[in-house]
């Protein structure tokens, strides 16, 4: 027996048609060049062609409307000094502990800040000369918070042909 939706879901937001209210396992979309996997605790961004500068920057613009909690890590081995340029761009030190000489430090680089967000875009352009980037970033989404970053991409001047590709929801049978 499949799950029925209500009535009012599927009125309010069409685009939830296919995600069953609080049991979506993941929601993909995309264009030839980019992928977006969500589920309710993570976003991954894959990018397997070049892409304009604009497009990076619009695609971290755009989860950051969706949900500004949202945040990625990452780790670096630098120098001590080094940390507070770190800082200075709007990242936030997680941790960090000696490693050979230097430094291995975390940071969570939140999406609530506009200066954090303008270097990872920097960042993620850089990595896109040598290849595909894959990215991870942490939020607390929902069946509405999906919907609404499809539309926030599909919204954007340089993004084009953003497309749902798949929706899964839990099994019916294996919920209690």
């Amino acid at each position: 027996m499949g799950y029925q939706y209500s009535n009012l879901y599927n009125v309010c937001d069409p685009l939830l048609k296919d995600i069953s209210p609080g049991n979506l396992l993941s929601c993909e979309m995309g264009n030839s060049d980019i992928t977006l996997s969500c589920t309710y605790g993570k976003i991954t961004l894959s990018i397997s062609n070049p892409v304009k500068d604009v497009v990076v920057g619009e695609l971290l613009i755009a989860v950051s409307a969706t949900s500004p909690q949202t945040t990625h890590e990452i780790d670096v081995i630098c120098d001590f000094d080094d940390i507070a340029s770190y800082q200075s761009m709007g990242y936030t030190l997680v941790s960090y502990g000696r490693c050979d000489g230097k430094y291995r430090v975390t940071f969570s680089i939140p999406f609530s800040s506009d200066k954090a967000l303008l270097h990872l875009a920097r960042t993620i352009i850089e990595e896109l000369k040598s290849g595909p980037v894959k990215k991870d970033f942490y939020w607390t989404g929902n069946d509405e918070s999906v919907s609404r970053l499809f539309r926030e991409v599909s919204a954007q001047d340089d993004i084009e042909n953003w497309v749902i590709r798949s929706v899964r929801n839990k099994d019916p049978e294996s919920r209690p």
